[in-house]
């Protein structure tokens, strides 16, 4: 892997040797990137101005906001998607309707969506469906004087098949079955707000107005709002 600073936020960054000398969007501030080793990246080469035409339109930026993202949110951001959970998150996983499992720094692991509640997805593996078009959410939250306030959200498309197959075999497994940025559709956006209603007192969520409005809006493109 080449190892590369974002010169607009400072995100460390993982990417593949074959990308070397392409441009892509940095997964923490969305600012264009040109992958080059740490020696040699600066911002003056990091510019979008003289890279490749195709490189750029291949990964639009998301709409995201720009602020530069915490220590710990830096140090795992990935050009493949999150190289671990961060323990400071929570994160779901949508099918096509519903919220079929979660997962928050507790001890527990993941939990699976069964027929009386979520349940640990260890001790359950026969419910974990082997394929479907899943997304991982990542509710991103902010720390302050002991309380707890979600400023952002971030979608991660997983793979169409047994991308859920190692939730029981640890916390960061499921990063291996991100595939790219992803998006949610009216059904997953309704789902994962009632999560936060149902989980959540209102004063975690309720000055989060972006990532309401991104919950309740007809952008279906979009990875994700916030920091």
């Amino acid at each position: 892997m080449i190892r590369v600073i974002c010169p607009h936020c400072s995100a460390k960054l993982n990417a593949k040797p074959e990308l070397l000398g392409q441009t892509r969007n940095c997964p923490a501030c969305g600012k264009p990137v040109v992958i080059r080793p740490v020696e040699d990246a600066s911002p003056a080469s990091a510019t979008p101005a003289k890279t490749s035409p195709t490189s750029v339109a291949e990964k639009p930026p998301p709409s995201s906001s720009e602020a530069m993202p915490s220590p710990a949110e830096a140090s795992t951001a990935s050009f493949e998607g999150l190289i671990r959970l961060l323990r400071t998150n929570f994160y779901l996983i949508c099918d096509a309707s519903r919220v079929i499992a979660t997962w928050e720094n507790n001890g527990q692991g993941w939990r699976i969506r069964t027929e009386h509640g979520f349940a640990s997805a260890a001790r359950n593996p026969e419910k974990i469906p082997s394929q479907g078009d899943f997304k991982l959410v990542e509710l991103r939250m902010e720390h302050s004087s002991g309380e707890m306030q979600l400023h952002g959200l971030r979608v991660y498309q997983l793979a169409k098949r047994w991308a859920l197959n190692g939730l029981p075999r640890g916390d960061d497994t499921i990063c291996k079955s991100i595939t790219g940025p992803g998006s949610l559709l009216r059904p997953q956006k309704n789902a994962v707000r009632a999560y936060l209603q149902e989980r959540f007192m209102r004063e975690v969520w309720g000055n989060a107005a972006d990532v309401l409005d991104y919950l309740s809006n007809d952008d279906y493109h979009s990875p994700g709002v916030g920091g």
